[in-house]
């Protein structure tokens, strides 16, 4: 999935657009700044894109440009500046930018941008202020991982990214470019099918190497889960969703995801997420130490805790694909 547009529904139709630019010469300027100064509000055509994707899907957000406020802008910098250098050399020749909005209905999205050749220029991400305003990393977490199910006053979802003086708006700032980074570092690339061409151009399973460690392309020229990792639930989770799974959902979709090799209920969503999901949950929990806890109280007792993924023998496949996309 190239963005977070309300889960699989967004990515159906997302996967069949590019963003042709009429400025290419803007994108080039973009290119040669140091990856950690390519930011700035949404150009138009960005925006414009946006909006048609919106409205396409039925999503009431109306997307605007939005120049950051100078505490944002500073969050934003710490974020990326502590993000490992290794990982910033891999964004230096794929990303064009992160461009601050309004009204994407969504944390954030990322597509990417060709000159009217077809020739991929890079990819953006588009950063939706208002998502980040007033939150920490750990209330952005826990609002974010509630947001496929309905309210309730039974069950409560808690998710724990940061700990003691680390809970800072920053912090969640960097766990969502990580995310949308690796949809960056997904584009073009040969280890998933490449999203924005027709389902008949994908290869075999076999030929996708992140592919194959949960997914399988069927009969159909569909991207499914395989066996051992699909469950229940899954296909009714939606993020940034209206409608949202009934509160018991919540436990049951959690208990069934201990049993896949999914780095979190995101992951389990589509493979592009999936992808993106395993890189910004090892970048944060292996590379930097940070947590990843997530807690299910019902009636004030604890039904479920979670810690990190890659605290997890289930973590395996995956850990070994992400030391092997590292080192090369």
């Amino acid at each position: 999935m190239t963005g977070t547009h309300g889960g699989m529904p967004a990515s159906c139709f997302r996967e069949a657009l590019l963003i042709v630019t009429d400025s290419p010469d803007f994108w080039a300027m973009m290119a040669q700044h140091d990856v950690l100064d390519r930011h700035g509000p949404a150009p138009e055509e960005l925006v414009r894109y946006v909006g048609i994707v919106n409205m396409a899907l039925g999503v009431d957000a109306i997307p605007a440009a939005a120049a950051a406020p100078a505490d944002f802008l500073r969050d934003m910098q710490t974020a990326m500046a502590q993000i490992p250098p290794s990982i910033l050399d891999m964004l230096d020749g794929a990303l064009l930018g992160v461009y601050f909005s309004t009204g994407l209905g969504s944390s954030a999205i990322t597509d990417v941008i060709v000159n009217h050749d077809g020739e991929i220029l890079g990819s953006v991400v588009m950063l939706d202020v208002d998502a980040f305003m007033d939150r920490t990393a750990n209330a952005w977490a826990t609002w974010k991982e509630n947001t496929p199910f309905s309210r309730s006053e039974r069950l409560r979802l808690e998710v724990e990214i940061a700990d003691g003086a680390d809970n800072t708006r920053a912090n969640a700032m960097q766990f969502l470019l990580l995310h949308e980074f690796g949809h960056v570092l997904t584009a073009g690339k040969q280890f998933l099918p490449i999203w924005w061409l027709p389902p008949d151009a994908m290869k075999q399973t076999a030929d996708y190497d992140f592919l194959r460690l949960g997914w399988q392309i069927d009969a159909d020229k569909r991207i499914v889960p395989r066996r051992a990792e699909d469950f229940k639930e899954r296909t009714g989770i939606f993020y940034y969703d209206t409608k949202g799974l009934g509160d018991d959902a919540m436990l049951s979709a959690y208990r069934a995801l201990q049993d896949t090799t999914f780095a979190s209920l995101y992951a389990s969503t589509n493979a592009f997420d999936d992808f993106a999901e395993t890189f910004a949950t090892y970048v944060h929990s292996v590379m930097l130490g940070k947590p990843a806890r997530v807690r299910i109280v019902c009636d004030e007792a604890v039904h479920l805790e979670r810690e990190s993924f890659w605290a997890s023998p289930r973590s395996a496949p995956k850990r070994a694909f992400m030391q092997a996309l590292l080192a090369a």
